[in-house]
């Protein structure tokens, strides 16, 4: 049997994985604070700025650094957003400070933003119609909500087994290096 590689479903999988990861970790935020609140003694509106910190970079990064997926190119683009979450994602194993937490959060919420505006970018650029742009953006919205599950329930496990949360960031960490590998 003769096996072709379709490279534009290579494409989508690799894009659907990268909004299951965001959603991942984003969605698992509501899991943490609380640990986050009695292991830092925070309050509610200190321990927010898990949650808050990268969407506003999220935001930010979409609106500045969006022009990059048009002036880098859609890979270049995507790859350095995962390459930044990857760092940044990793690096959580190596602290124990809050204020670092949320900087790390605020290095990731610029990398989602880049390989989010790089992969919807992308996303037009390959589908050959609108229905098919739409069969796409409605899977890879699939793939959110399945991370968006998946997440917590990752956190959930992890803590019920005396295991940090941090792990989380540990395995998004190496999901998106897998992920830039295979777009190379």
């Amino acid at each position: 049997m003769n096996r072709t590689h379709d490279p534009l479903q290579t494409i989508r999988w690799l894009t659907y994985m990268m909004f299951f990861m965001f959603a991942m970790t984003s969605d698992a935020v509501g899991m943490i604070i609380p640990e986050l609140i009695n292991e830092f003694n925070l309050s509610m509106t200190q321990a927010s700025a898990f949650h808050y910190a990268p969407m506003v970079f999220i935001a930010l990064s979409g609106l500045l650094l969006g022009h990059l997926a048009d002036k880098l190119g859609r890979k270049v683009t995507i790859c350095i957003g995962l390459l930044l979450f990857s760092l940044a994602s990793f690096s959580f194993s190596l602290t124990n400070e809050f204020l670092v937490f949320v900087s790390l959060l605020s290095v990731v919420g610029v990398a989602i933003g880049m390989f989010k505006t790089g992969a919807i970018g992308l996303i037009g650029d390959i589908s050959k119609d609108s229905e098919e742009h739409t069969e796409t953006m409605n899977r890879v919205e699939g793939f959110f909500g399945i991370g968006a599950m998946v997440g917590p329930a990752i956190v959930s496990y992890l803590l019920i087994q005396g295991m940090s949360w941090k792990y989380l960031y540990v395995c998004a960490a190496i999901l998106c290096f897998m992920l830039c590998l295979v777009t190379y």
